[in-house]
């Protein structure tokens, strides 16, 4: 029964997972700020997108990197 109801808790918790790999990279830009949640994940998914970004892209994405590592300096 245990078992059960553990196995049922994680995969319903596995549904309500955000998949990042879905959202636009802008989306994932503009969630990056400090104190956000999962910036670990988001900062990976973009990492990986990085060469398929347009330049305004990579300027905003480079902008949002800046200001988490001021933040983090502090």
């Amino acid at each position: 029964m245990l078992r059960v109801l553990s196995a049922l808790l994680l995969s319903s918790a596995l549904l309500w997972a955000i998949d990042y790999a879905e959202r636009s990279t802008q989306e994932l830009i503009v969630s990056l700020h400090p104190g956000g949640k999962n910036i670990a994940v988001i900062l990976h998914e973009l990492k990986k997108r990085e060469p398929a970004m347009t330049p305004k892209e990579k300027r905003l994405y480079r902008k949002k990197l800046k200001e988490l590592t001021d933040v983090e300096k502090k």
